[in-house]
């Protein structure tokens, strides 16, 4: 079944149970579906409080106080305003359904007292069908009026949104937070020097009996009192800690980050902590009868003195709240998985896995010739040709396609008819393009650097610092992001429907009267405004870019430290582009940087659904790895690059193979947790990806040392096809297949093909050897083999006894019993193709 299909009928498919609001009372507006509601009281006669209340509805159990923490607070005018205080009156209401099956509803309520009174609260709440998760975000704006929000103490204060749980019990409350944006937090498990892996690391950190827990970074927090778990998430970047930020061997004086190609070089004259990446934080406080659990903002959320007004509305991030019963942890990574899969974005694109070839691997092959110079169009065309006999979904120009850096249209001396031409070459195998960029790079030599010196970000002493290959960079929250996003419009008017953006780093812009803070801040006010900022930009260019053209699909480039893209947020909108060499280096083709890439998968698995990392590896069979290096990318990441040319036909035609059969089975396993067992580099490592009731899968394995053994898969054997690339026997309720590697650093990619419910009652339950193919097509079924073997087929007797036949020699015999014949088929030479065939 095609992917768009069968994503657009998964969304189709939740609405059966769709949200609703109530809002017959003038006190009550209750948002709920089937599985839990959510009750905000409020007034829409007089000013009143608005407090909210959550229940669960299998249990029709109230969850939440009314109401004793404030559901909001914040300082405006000075003065501390909450939920609690009788200033707000109810004004209007409405609805939309979203894409992804969800409903997203929009209440108003106006201040009608001081100190708000002409400011306007709009909550947005976003439910979805048999979830107890919510999306929600609270703005604030006003008709006509100017109000300022302001510090307390000192400090940003602004919350949102605050629960408060019942503990009647008064059990203890543990608090689990977990991060994604740890830098090289692991040494590498595979290989003899134990260094770290040059990529973002999950950590999970619990905190025991809390009573008063200061705001953990997360994103994600849940705390639980052992009767429910409360599941709290915000959507913003930044990486953890200090971790590769500095290299003291690469650190000159006065601060001076010496990282010219991948990091920010300048003189720094500020210090700079881990504290700085912290701007919104989770805290959590155990009291009487409830706990309560707070998303703050901590730094850079707003300026002390920053104006509200009517072109200039205020907006915290989306956060994402929900429960469920127990405390087990993996029934809180299971909601988040399916947040972060189906309900955090709605643009199915960014959803639907396809295979990608980069051109960046081609282009660091030889040093000895220029990056760029060598995408010409007879080369790029040579590569398209190659890349179609892969099976290649899209085609991804890399560094070296634009005109300069910041000039983001086609070179004008290598591609003088523009990217015309190379797009009607990947038309003609119906291959997507896709373009490199990064967004805040600029070339010194160009207009658009000489036109706009106010948006040059610039170190502590006044000098352009020097980012991306040396270049300076633009400030992204200013008006140059209008400019570039009117860019990327262009080449999306030209087909382009892919992007990578890449080095987007923490670039401590504290340029003055942009859209981060005029000069009457200090440098360190306008730099922390710009850096919580900046993550909110980009993930606002890159939803008015998917709107504008919904089949495009952008990843983010987070393979260094310094990237400030690395959070929850870029998941709304696109993908997260992970590594790219780890522990290895560019053109290693063994199977080392393939186990450093792999490492993505085994340390992410069951937190971050697989399918949201891209990746590339080397399909080229350049010491002996090719098998090994794109099993690799069919497990996760399904990207390729490398010199194609460096490939035989034959070779082309295997990795074709390969993905043929991974498209067969991915529509089933696109929201499936691996079950994993070892990490990278043991003996054996084995990935299992198979949606058990539909009978469909893969089970990716490597080892490092020769051995064979059996492996077990729970599935329903009435909806199986048949298995490739192993031998296997079939059981009531589960599938047994062989796992031999034969050498070291070997590697398997097993297929569980589902009958689709069009063939049902057919089903090749055994094999003794591996099975090269098998298809059940106009009322034929083919097994090929390579070698000899024996398969044995189950055929339901409605379709009658079946016609055998073979194109080489073989041997088969028929039994019969009630409700099937089952079918012995041995074939004696190699290549055989048998058909069971409906006479």
């Amino acid at each position: 079944m095609n992917f768009r299909i069968l994503i657009f009928f998964l969304f189709i498919s939740v609405c059966l149970f769709s949200g609703n609001i109530n809002a017959s009372e003038t006190d009550k507006i209750i948002i709920e579906n089937n599985v839990f509601s959510k009750t905000i009281f409020s007034n829409a006669e007089k000013p009143d409080k608005i407090e909210v209340l959550f229940r669960s509805k299998p249990e029709n159990k109230i969850l939440t106080s009314k109401q004793p923490e404030p559901y909001f607070e914040f300082v405006v005018d000075k003065q501390i305003v909450t939920a609690n205080d009788p200033l707000w009156v109810f004004k209007e209401q409405s609805s939309r359904k979203m894409e992804n099956g969800g409903t997203e509803y929009r209440l108003v309520f106006e201040g009608k007292e001081n100190p708000v009174k002409g400011l306007q609260i709009i909550l947005f709440q976003q439910i979805f069908p048999n979830s107890t998760l919510m999306r929600e975000k609270i703005a604030l704006q006003t008709p006509n009026k100017t109000f300022e929000l302001n510090k307390k103490d000192g400090k940003l204060y602004f919350k949102f949104p605050v629960y408060s749980i019942l503990n009647t019990d008064t059990k203890n409350v543990d608090v689990t937070e977990i991060r994604m944006a740890s830098w090289e937090k692991e040494p590498i498990t595979f290989g003899d020097e134990k260094k770290g892996n040059h990529m973002y690391y999950p950590n999970i950190i619990r905190y025991s009996t809390i009573q008063n827990l200061d705001p953990v970074k997360g994103p994600v927090s849940i705390a639980s009192n052992g009767n429910i778990s409360w599941f709290t998430a915000y959507e913003h970047a930044s990486q953890d800690d200090l971790n590769g930020l500095f290299d003291e061997q690469k650190k000159g004086s006065g601060n001076m980050i010496n990282d010219a190609m991948q990091g920010t070089k300048g003189i720094f004259n500020f210090p700079i902590s881990e504290d700085d990446f912290k701007f919104i934080g989770i805290g959590a406080e155990t009291k009487k009868e409830t706990f309560s659990v707070s998303v703050d903002i901590l730094r850079g959320g707003y300026l002390d003195g920053e104006k509200i007004e009517h072109k200039r509305p205020y907006s915290t991030v989306w956060t994402a709240t929900g429960f469920y019963t127990g405390k087990n942890l993996e029934t809180g990574k299971t909601m988040l998985r399916n947040y972060l899969f189906n309900q955090i974005c709605e643009k199915p694109a960014s959803r639907i896995p396809e295979y990608y070839y980069n051109t960046w691997g081609l282009q660091r092959q030889d040093r000895n010739k220029p990056l760029r110079g060598i995408l010409t169009y007879e080369r790029i065309f040579e590569e398209i040709e190659y890349a179609a006999e892969l099976g290649i979904d899209i085609f991804v120009l890399d560094d070296g396609w634009e005109n300069a850096m910041g000039e983001w249209f086609p070179n004008k001396e290598r591609f003088p008819e523009g990217l015309a031409p190379i797009k009607k070459q990947l038309d003609k195998y119906g291959i997507k393009m896709g373009l490199w960029y990064s967004p805040m790079g600029i070339d010194s030599t160009t207009q658009r650097y000489k036109e706009h010196p106010e948006w040059v970000i610039k170190d502590s002493e006044g000098n352009p610092i020097q980012a991306q290959w040396g270049h300076p960079a633009f400030d992204f929250v200013s008006g140059f992001f209008d400019v570039f996003i009117n860019d990327c419009k262009k080449m999306i008017d030209e087909g382009c429907r892919f992007m990578k953006w890449d080095a987007i780093n923490t670039f401590y812009s504290s340029l003055p009267n942009l859209e981060h803070g005029s000069d009457s801040y200090s440098k360190e006010e306008l730099r922390a405004r710009y850096e919580y900022l900046l993550p909110i930009y980009v993930v606002r260019a890159m939803e008015i870019l998917t709107d504008y053209e919904p089949e495009l699909v952008i990843e983010v480039d987070l393979t260094e430290a310094r990237r400030v893209m690395v959070g929850l947020a870029p998941l709304s909108q696109g993908k997260l582009f992970w590594m790219n060499n780890g522990a290895s280096w560019y053109n290693d083709y063994s199977t080392y940087r393939a186990k450093s890439m792999r490492t993505i998968a085994n340390e992410f698995n069951g937190i971050i659904p697989l399918e949201l990392f891209t990746y590339a590896n080397y399909p080229q069979n350049e010491e002996s790895a090719m098998n090994y290096n794109v099993h690799n990318s069919v497990l996760a990441g399904h990207g390729f690059w490398g010199n194609l040319q460096l490939m035989s036909a034959k070779d082309r035609q295997w990795v074709n193979t390969q993905l043929v059969n991974s498209k067969r089975i991915l529509p089933y396993i696109l929201d499936t947790k691996p079950l994993v067992l070892g990490k990278v580099g043991d003996s054996p490592e084995i990935y299992t990806m198979v949606t058990q009731t539909k009978a469909a899968g893969q089970v990716i394995a490597f080892s490092e040392n020769p051995s064979s053994e059996e492996h077990t898969v729970e599935l329903n054997t009435k909806q199986l096809l048949g298995v490739l690339n192993s031998s296997y026997t079939v059981g009531e309720n589960h599938l047994k297949i062989v796992l031999s590697f034969k050498e070291k650093e070997s590697s398997l990619a097993v297929y569980i093909l589902p009958n689709e419910n069009t063939n049902a009652g057919i089903s090749v339950i055994s094999s003794t050897v591996p099975v090269n193919e098998i298809k059940f097509h106009k009322n034929k079924l083919s097994i090929k083999t390579a070698i000899p073997g024996e398969q044995q087929i189950q055929w339901a007797k409605n379709y009658g006894e079946p016609l055998v036949k073979s194109s080489g020699d073989f041997e088969y015999e028929i039994e019969e019993s009630d409700q099937n014949y089952f079918v012995k088929v041995r074939s004696t030479k190699k290549n055989s193709e048998v058909i069971l065939e409906i006479k």
